[in-house]
């Protein structure tokens, strides 16, 4: 665990349990316990915040009989329950759902040569933090209505589907992020790269309160604002 791992609440970050995941996969290819597939999706369940720590981090990590899904979770050495778990498959999820193209907020993506993998292509883990980066200005909207009310949501899970590869370009790619689901103490924003093409992320904000580190309903203003942000997709 290293100090860039953190977020502005002190917690890790989301896009680090991906990483940690990874991590520990490719330990697991290069013992030769596990065979190194090309995974097309991926959900990660964000169960408890994750403070920086001295104590090593465990990875479990349980593969079916087919080798076509992949579980890990993710906890302290000293914990007995995860505080993550991520899923990854060898398939894509259903299609992104169908999104106007001047629909909610658009974001450039642009690739740095530091974002691509061995094959040239984007990493899952990069794609995931551009998701990540491009659904900040939809929740900073909510955040606006209090200074400091940006640390008042917690990502609760978040669902990745690799398109088509990203690969370095000096155009940017767009992405483009909408609403598709306000609760009385979460909401569900949509991120679709190119289109689609290039991959959709779909992530779960919920409520949160920073005096006692749990969730907590949304006020009548921030689900306002939440709501005039609503899109109705097909696919």
């Amino acid at each position: 665990m290293r100090w860039a791992d953190l977020d502005e609440l002190s917690h890790v970050n989301n896009v680090v349990y991906l990483d940690y995941a990874f991590e520990a996969r490719l330990a697991h290819v290069t013992a030769g316990d596990l065979e190194d597939r090309p995974w097309r999706s991926f959900t990660v369940e964000f169960l408890r915040p994750l403070l920086l720590s001295r104590e090593p981090l465990v990875v479990e990590s349980v593969s079916d009989p087919d080798g076509e899904r992949l579980v890990q979770e993710i906890r302290p050495a000293g914990a007995s329950s995860a505080f993550a778990r991520v899923t990854s498959r060898t398939a894509a999820d259903d299609p992104a759902p169908h999104v106007a193209p001047d629909a909610g907020e658009g974001f450039a993506l642009r690739v740095r040569h530091s974002d691509l993998g061995v094959d040239g292509a984007v990493t899952p883990v990069k794609l995931f933090e551009h998701a990540q980066e491009a659904r900040i200005v939809t929740v900073a909207r909510v955040g606006s209505l209090e200074r400091g009310a940006s640390a008042r949501f917690v990502v609760a899970q978040v669902d990745l589907s690799l398109g088509e590869p990203v690969l370095w370009r000096p155009e940017a790619y767009e992405a483009r992020t909408v609403v598709t689901h306000v609760g009385t103490s979460s909401f569900t924003v949509e991120t679709s790269f190119d289109g689609g093409r290039a991959g959709h992320a779909r992530a779960v904000l919920v409520g949160f309160d920073l005096e006692t580190q749990r969730s907590r309903r949304l006020g009548d203003e921030e689900r306002e604002v939440l709501t005039a942000q609503l899109v109705t997709t097909g696919t």
